[in-house]
């Protein structure tokens, strides 16, 4: 996947085929259907664009009970819990940026880059790659992992995509890694 910027069509295609390979993939993260649900009721729902976690009966408090406690396992630098609670979230949930996000953020306390380049990645996918925040992260990443071309590109889409009116802070992060991305 390229770090440029999706543009809907691209994104309304990645999320149904993503839908596509997770009904798939769930029978290789679960041994039995999860929640009393038939693989084929997991499917059907999956088809009609519904997420797991509603297709399990979970609700929106659940899921944000269980992202405040991944945050606080991120302030505590327990990057393994953080990144267990986010993955679940991510499996049960792929529209929230937050929890993407959050997976990222793990991913790099564990300083597996590549991983959180592509949790960044699917933020980008679902923000319709209008935010700056994942390129931002990307950029970082890359030059984690010593890659300075990928790094310039991924951090120049996210200074395209900002607004220099509300994204300020993360402009001047994004300026301080084109600097050294430029050295």
């Amino acid at each position: 996947m390229s770090t440029a910027a999706p543009n809907e069509a691209q994104m309304k295609e990645a999320l149904a085929e993503m839908a596509k390979a997770s009904a798939t993939s769930l029978k290789t993260v679960f041994s039995t259907p999860p929640a009393g649900k038939t693989w084929e009721e997991i499917e059907a729902g999956m088809a009609q664009g519904k997420s797991l976690g509603e297709i399990c009966g979970l609700t929106a408090e659940s899921m944000e009970g269980a992202y405040e406690e991944a945050k606080l396992k991120l302030a505590r630098e327990d990057f393994d819990g953080a990144r267990e609670i986010f993955s679940s979230l991510c499996l049960y949930d792929q529209q929230p940026p937050k929890f993407w996000g959050g997976l990222a953020k793990a991913c790099e306390g564990l300083k597996h880059y590549e991983e959180a380049v592509g949790c960044y990645r699917m933020m980008a996918l679902v923000t319709g790659g209008t935010e700056p925040l994942p390129y931002l992260g990307m950029g970082y990443c890359h030059l984690a992992l010593n890659d300075k071309k990928s790094a310039l590109e991924a951090l120049e889409i996210g200074r395209e995509v900002a607004d220099p009116d509300n994204d300020r802070g993360t402009l001047d992060l994004i300026d301080n890694l084109l600097g050294i991305c430029r050295k």
